[in-house]
């Protein structure tokens, strides 16, 4: 049996990430003003995406998790910790364009996989 996957166990992960270093210095937005998916990929663990058609839905931003890849609670923390990293990029403009993981995402993705124990080879996927 894999982990069941809803919006509310995504939200739950995410605030509890959010209260943990790095995330917590981040000021990200709590999990009520973030709309969380369930994907069905085999290709894509995790997405971020910043756009106002989420507004009408209380939200600027979307992370969604496929079900399909992700079955473990360490997958679904390392992948939503993944895409909160994405959405701090979009919030604070420091992404670069043409590349998904600029130095700024490594150099907080490491600080991020020492502090919660992740493989860091397994985060860049």
């Amino acid at each position: 049996m894999t982990l069941p996957l809803t919006p509310v166990a995504l939200a739950a992960a995410y605030e509890y990430l959010r209260a943990t270093p790095p995330f917590k210095r981040w000021k990200l937005p709590h999990a009520d003003a973030v709309m969380f998916k369930i994907a069905r990929d085999f290709t894509c663990h995790g997405s971020h995406q910043r756009h106002t058609k989420y507004l009408s839905q209380g939200s600027e931003h979307c992370i969604g998790i496929s079900e399909t890849s992700v079955g473990h609670t360490d997958t679904l923390f390392r992948v939503l910790g993944h895409e909160m990293i994405h959405m701090r990029q979009s919030i604070t403009r420091t992404q670069t364009t043409g590349t998904v993981h600029n130095a700024e995402f490594r150099r907080v993705a490491r600080l991020a996989c020492e502090t919660h124990g992740w493989d860091a080879k397994h985060f860049f996927f």
